[in-house]
């Protein structure tokens, strides 16, 4: 069992190693017991940061030019939209929103 977390750099948890346990070896135990002997040995699997947005633009590409200036009244319609962009992680993907 050790060999096998060594193999994978210790970043699966104990039903993963199961299942490398299996394929690797051929030996099939229980998701249980792989958790008892893991914790019997001290080992657990390495936590790994999660990804954040970034950008590489410095701030004042990233700001749009006022164009509106808190003017908000139009002379007619469709002439002055305006939007924001919040993004949301919904399920284990990053997604937009747009409300106009």
């Amino acid at each position: 069992m050790l060999q096998t977390y060594h193999r994978y750099e210790g970043k699966y948890r104990y039903r993963q190693l199961q299942l490398f346990l299996w394929q690797d070896q051929g030996i099939w135990m229980n998701h249980k017991k792989v958790l008892r002997l893991m914790q019997m040995l001290g080992i657990q699997s390495r936590i790994r940061r999660k990804r954040r947005p970034n950008s590489s633009y410095a701030p004042a590409q990233r700001v749009a030019e006022n164009r509106l200036k808190r003017d908000f009244s139009a002379i007619q319609p469709n002439k002055k939209w305006g939007t924001t962009l919040p993004y949301i992680v919904w399920r284990s993907r990053w997604i937009y929103l747009s409300a106009i």
